[in-house]
């Protein structure tokens, strides 16, 4: 019964968070993540304390409007329900106590600066109730739970009260570490009882649920407004030309015939992007360069550079407006993976790659053709992707460009 109590307080507080999240107070609430260290050695020397954690749900708030009181203007309050567990070992026995327990802490807090909320020091009282305790002796090798341990008078159902001070400091918009020292009234540990509550130092992370939301919309909201621009503006699709090395490598051994055949299929593959480009792309509007012009493109520079369906120069062919971004079917060291790829890579003005939604992994269409090595050197001499390929890519691309620009309500 006293279990069930204390969940549906952990409840009432979520709803509570929820339910005055908007009504001008600055609400916060989250989930904090902990781990302790036991002050137990000093009442029994042959007990080491066991680093154990635990972890909770806080609401935070204000304890006035903004602007009422200077003074209580820089103090707020918070509530946290949570679990932690506890423990320590006989280094005499060769034994581990753990005892769980449901926690209730509660908090004043005093801001120095309300408007940074860098740094937040506090002072607060924890009842907690044990729910589980144990004694695990060592046996045959291994540590097994001890019935009956007449050392260990811990039982569920027990209660503590403590009291603690701490530290806040923030770690940027969504995350803050707290260290604090709790003293337990209930700690009766000596060298002939395990009983109570053992006083602590905590260090616990915390991370804001509202702020986190807020983080996210933020993000989604930024993207909208960058692809609704980018939309508006024109993708320049750089077509590769084949490798210098591997011509030169060609004529070196007497392969001119291969020559012939790697330039032609270089073309055909060229010729094959575009037309699917072409066909399944339409989130804005597109132009084709080769990639011997890259510099000039990364200068900005556009005359006499871009291409057309049959590759062959736009002459007096510019952008109509300033907004751009470049992409490539290319071989390149993956920003996501970190490892060398072939596939869809979307770039800057700068030629840096961009991140999410434009390179994903399923932009990649594999170093080796259909996971065979040796086909990495055909790929480069022959056209061995197919238009259904480039097809799937691009389309899957441009509807995940056009499903960003619609704002998630």
């Amino acid at each position: 019964m006293k279990k069930l109590a204390f969940y549906f307080i952990l409840i009432l507080f979520a709803r509570q968070a929820l339910a005055q999240g908007g009504k001008g107070f600055e609400p916060n609430f989250g989930i904090s993540l902990l781990t302790n260290f036991p002050t137990i050695n000093a009442k029994n020397p042959d007990l080491l304390a066991r680093t154990l954690g635990g972890f909770g749900v806080f609401y935070q708030r204000p304890i006035t409007p903004y602007n009422v009181n200077r003074f209580l203007n820089s103090l707020d309050y918070t509530v946290e329900a949570g679990f932690s567990s506890i423990g320590a070992r006989d280094e005499n026995l060769d034994r581990r106590y753990k005892t769980n327990y449901a926690d209730l802490n509660l908090y004043l807090n005093f801001i120095p600066d309300r408007m940074s909320d860098d740094l937040r020091l506090y002072l607060g009282v924890r009842p907690s109730y044990v729910l589980y305790t144990e004694t695990q002796a060592m046996q045959d090798g291994n540590y097994r739970i001890l019935n009956n341990d007449t050392y260990n008078l811990n039982k569920a159902g027990n209660f503590d009260f403590g009291a603690f001070a701490g530290v806040n400091v923030s770690l940027g918009a969504v995350a803050s570490i707290e260290l604090r020292y709790v003293y337990s009234f209930t700690n009766q540990i000596s060298t002939v009882k395990y009983l109570g509550r053992p006083s602590t130092i905590e260090v616990a992370l915390k991370l804001s649920g509202i702020r986190i939301r807020d983080k996210i919309i933020t993000t989604e909201q930024s993207l909208v407004k960058e692809l609704t621009q980018l939309s508006k503006g024109t993708m320049l699709v750089m077509l590769e030309t084949p490798d210098e090395k591997l011509i030169a490598d060609l004529k070196l051994n007497g392969l001119v015939s291969e020559v012939d055949q790697v330039y032609k299929m270089q073309e055909q593959t060229n010729k094959t992007i575009i037309q699917e480009f072409r066909n399944n792309f339409n989130f804005c509007k597109l132009q084709f360069f080769m990639n011997t012009d890259a510099q000039k493109v990364a200068k900005g520079d556009f005359e006499n550079v871009f291409v057309d369906d049959r590759l062959n120069i736009i002459s007096g062919a510019t952008l109509d407006s300033g907004i751009y971004f470049i992409a490539s079917f290319i071989e390149d060291i993956s920003d996501i993976t970190n490892k060398p790829n072939y596939g869809l890579f979307v770039y800057d003005k700068s030629f840096v790659q961009l991140g999410k939604p434009y390179n994903v992994n399923q932009n990649s269409m594999g170093i080796f053709v259909g996971g065979d090595p040796m086909n990495y050197f055909r790929r480069v001499k022959a056209n061995n992707y197919t238009p259904d390929e480039f097809r799937k890519i691009i389309k899957r691309f441009n509807d995940r460009l056009q499903l960003g620009k619609i704002p998630i309500n």
